[in-house]
């Protein structure tokens, strides 16, 4: 059984060491059968981006042993050596514009000299077109050019906006040498988070084929069901027997905590590669392996400055048009539309393809969590912008509502609920009902509770409801009005009747009213009231 590396993405290494390499070369065959070709993929952080960019440099340098027993090796192939420019942008400070640019003719200077080539260009732009024309003229071949997260000076900037203009207009002049010097060219490869858009830095460069959406590279990273377990079936017998069931039950839990990503709405739904590994290397614990490594600063921060409701991410729709219009920079303008952070969602991995809808004879995509891993990973991070409190004081006030409602101790359960609103910074509480409930439902689930908000019944929607232990609550928020309206409508309106069998199979129904006060002398639940049902 081969070992598995989650830290390493250079091919060489993982080959040379015997890691378990899950094969992907058949796509990589497709790329560069042609003998030209300009290609864009855009896939989320730790997903094998940087993998794919260090297999096409091992293959490009005719490192034709290394591929022994691949898909590609007994394909038709010349595996001829070429040229290479890699540059990762992640490898790149990009803090200030004069440390990008720096940084970037650092790199084109250190590829030079490796060929034993002279560059004197004033700018990256200029040295980059001066290092594909002396590759060129020297090898007397096509040069390869590989850029791994092109995107990364974009993003590490866009929060606070310093300098997005000028950072944009670096970038753009350096990929424009691309389409300038496309004669001298034998193979372009780019990777990053975000999708290019022609109205973005890359609207000079649009001849690349972007193979981001198409179907066929669906899941050339990450691992299908297939992959997962041919290659990993060893694995998963052995975490059978710690969790006591069976091999497909141990499929379904894999499935439902790490597999669900899909990168086209037809595509093949995939595995985060970084959440396997760990997961068999870990003792075959369950937890949330890719979200820890690809923390979404950026994304929380803007949910804390757009103020994002939890109904805005449940009910998240993008059409066609607003996917191929995406420009990653308008991120840094002041306001930014819940739209943007929607399909900022969706391409970095937390928001993934649902169903596909029609609005207005306009193609839609519901979008969902891709699995249990993510969604709890992510509503965590929500529960922490909405309250103001640290990821750990978020544990400790879902532990102690947990111990409250597995009593059906209702009086505890509120106790907790109006200590948490009372420290909640001012500045960030909304005044309007969707940010209650969305606090209330977030911090249910950090227990783990079978939580539905707004949930559908015949006669309207339900504000909350869970399950936990041998209780159901059913819970009714008002704002500014009274506990005895909220708890008037689950009964008009006969909530609880949907739970009927449930209650006769012996579970207890708890009907919750409770009303917020916007008042800056409340700002908190100021009446509540509750009742057991009897049916």
């Amino acid at each position: 059984m081969k070992e598995i590396s989650t830290s390493i993405s250079t091919f060489k290494n993982i080959i040379e060491a015997g890691y378990l390499y899950v094969d992907k070369t058949k796509y990589i065959y497709e790329m560069v059968k042609q003998p030209f070709g300009q290609y864009f993929f855009s896939r989320p952080r730790r997903f094998g981006k940087s993998l794919t960019v260090s297999t096409l440099e091992a293959l490009f340098s005719g490192k034709k042993d290394l591929f022994k027993g691949l898909d590609i090796y007994e394909k038709p192939y010349t595996w001829e050596e070429y040229p290479i420019i890699h540059i990762d942008f992640s490898r790149i400070d990009s803090s200030t514009v004069s440390i990008l640019e720096e940084g970037i003719k650092l790199k084109l200077v250190g590829i030079a000299n490796k060929y034993e080539v002279k560059i004197t260009g004033s700018s990256p732009a200029l040295m980059f077109g001066e290092l594909i024309e002396a590759l060129y003229s020297k090898c007397e071949k096509g040069v390869v050019i590989l850029v791994d997260e092109y995107d990364r000076p974009i993003t590490n900037n866009i929060e606070d906006g310093k300098g997005i203009k000028q950072i944009s207009r670096i970038m753009e002049a350096f990929y424009q040498m691309i389409k300038g010097y496309e004669a001298m060219e034998r193979f372009v490869f780019i990777t990053g988070i975000t999708r290019l858009s022609q109205v973005s830095i890359f609207s000079k460069l649009n001849n690349l084929v972007d193979l981001s959406r198409n179907n066929y590279y669906s899941d050339a990273v990450g691992y299908n069901a297939t992959e997962l377990e041919d290659y990993f079936g060893e694995y998963i017998e052995k975490a059978t027997k710690k969790h006591n069931c069976s091999f497909e039950e141990m499929k379904e839990k894999l499935a439902m905590w790490y597999d669900g990503f899909k990168f086209s709405y037809d595509g093949v739904k995939v595995y985060n590669p970084v959440s396997i590994g760990r997961f068999f290397n870990e003792n075959f614990e369950f937890s949330n392996y890719w979200y820890a490594t690809a923390t979404p600063v950026l994304l929380v921060n803007f949910a804390k400055k757009q103020k994002i409701t939890l109904e805005s991410i449940e009910n998240a729709i993008v059409t066609d048009i607003s996917l191929n219009s995406f420009d990653i920079r308008a991120l840094s303008e002041k306001d930014v539309d819940s739209q943007m952070i929607t399909l900022l969602l969706l391409q970095t991995g937390y928001l993934t393809f649902g169903d596909r809808e029609e609005q207005n004879n306009i193609p839609s995509y519901r979008l969902v969590y891709p699995n249990k891993e993510v969604q709890l990973s992510f509503e965590t991070d929500l529960a922490s912008v909405y309250s103001g409190k640290s990821i750990s004081e978020i544990g400790i006030i879902a532990s102690n509502l947990q111990k409250f409602a597995h009593e059906g101790n209702v009086d505890g359960m509120i106790d907790v609920l109006k200590s948490t609103l009372a420290s909640v910074p001012y500045g960030i509480q909304l005044k309007y009902e969707k940010y209650y409930q969305s606090l209330i439902y977030l911090i249910f689930k950090m227990c783990g509770m079978e939580v539905s908000p707004e949930e559908m019944t015949n006669n309207g929607r339900i504000d909350a409801s869970l399950k936990v232990g041998k209780y159901i609550y059913v819970i009714e928020c008002k704002i500014d009005k009274t506990a005895k309206e909220a708890l008037k409508q689950i009964n008009d309106k006969r909530y609880g009747d949907k739970y009927y069998n449930d209650c006769l199979n012996g579970y207890s129904l708890i009907k919750i009213g409770m009303n917020f006060s916007s008042s800056e002398k409340v700002r908190n639940i100021d009446n509540y009231l509750f009742e057991r049902a009897i049916f």
